[in-house]
């Protein structure tokens, strides 16, 4: 049996596309043994998915006592093949301090931190426009060539989604009826929908915002339907959006962590995109909207918006109709659904 170690820490948008890697390489190699690395955060994501006989956890606050902390967990075993899905430091690291003798990660403007690629026996170069899901499939191709390109999906347990249901019933929602779900964020994020337009399709029936606990502000003395996830409550996100998927919704937001895990649960819906290159971290399920026109700032994926003034976010302010849609340019999809 082949054991093999999977690394991708952060963040979680990125974490969900990268999950495809297990899925093509379950595809590939039903009787391998797969261990997957990531933040203490995310790893209730990870909970009976398909494939993934021990999930590792890693505290990025921990310094070099969580660092080995986590390298004492990852050498109870010994791995053939461990893949650094995420391309810094940290994770080639974490691959070089598992022990495994092959360690195989993505080359050049694929890498986050290029230099770490040292760290690494071998790396995979592609002429294709960076994308994790695309990062995902490139690498489970170097160990099993015949992994097919393939997307996960979150399910929810029966339990996580009557609660989720319940709670969408609470705020005024039918969970049996279509709804849409507007995915509110801190309007100081330069990738946040603004909040105008936030306010406008608010108040269109069968629509709720989420938010989490980064976004306290939202909704404040506003009666509408709101749901908040605390810290921790990533699961609900996944019952969230496998409810959306049943009752035939959809779901609106920027390119952030709860987007893509709403849409991973099956939902469907549109992810907006102002200066940022839909082609690098879009959703690969998503409809793609790009902000019309031309920007200046085009391509930008920095988390503080460098212009300033009256044109601040400006780049985000526009509706789903009102954009232009994006051909992603990844292979066509196959999904993997859970038994």
């Amino acid at each position: 049996m082949t054991s093999l170690l999977l690394v991708r820490l952060s963040a979680m948008g990125d974490l969900v596309q990268s999950l495809g890697a297990v899925a093509s390489l379950r595809a590939a190699c039903p009787d391998a043994r797969l261990t997957f690395v990531t933040q203490r955060t995310w790893a209730p994501l990870l909970d009976g998915f398909p494939g993934i006989a021990r999930v590792v956890t890693f505290d990025r606050r921990g310094g070099l006592r969580g660092f080995l902390s986590t390298r004492r967990a990852l050498r109870q075993e010994r791995y053939d093949v461990a893949l650094d899905l995420q391309g810094n430091w940290k994770s080639a690291g974490l691959a070089w301090a598992s022990g495994a003798r092959r360690r195989i990660g993505m080359d050049g403007a694929w890498r986050q931190e290029p230099s770490s690629g040292v760290l690494l026996t071998e790396r995979v170069g592609c002429d294709a426009t960076p994308h994790p899901a695309r990062a995902a499939w490139e690498l489970a191709k170097r160990v099993a060539p015949s992994a097919p390109y393939q997307l996960p999906v979150l399910s929810p347990t029966n339990e996580e989604l009557a609660y989720e249901r319940g709670e969408l019933r609470s705020v005024g929602i039918d969970p049996d009826l279509p709804f849409r779900v507007i995915v509110g964020t801190d309007p100081q994020d330069p990738r946040a929908l603004r909040p105008a337009w936030v306010s406008r399709l608010w108040e269109e029936p069968q629509t709720v915002v989420v938010t989490g606990p980064a976004e306290p502000s939202i909704g404040r003395g506003v009666a509408r339907p709101l749901v908040r996830h605390a810290a921790g409550e990533v699961r609900r996100l996944v019952a969230l959006g496998a409810a959306v998927a049943a009752a035939g919704g959809e779901v609106l937001g920027p390119d952030q962590g709860a987007s893509h895990v709403l849409l991973a649960a099956g939902a469907r819906g549109k992810v907006l995109f102002g200066s940022q290159d839909p082609r690098r971290t879009s959703p690969p399920t998503a409809t793609a909207i790009q902000a019309p026109g031309e920007l200046a700032c085009r391509p930008c994926g920095q988390k503080v918006c460098s212009q300033r003034g009256s044109d601040q976010f400006a780049c985000m302010d526009f509706g789903p109709s009102q954009g232009v849609g994006v051909d992603l340019g990844l292979p066509p999809l196959t999904i993997h659904r859970q038994p």
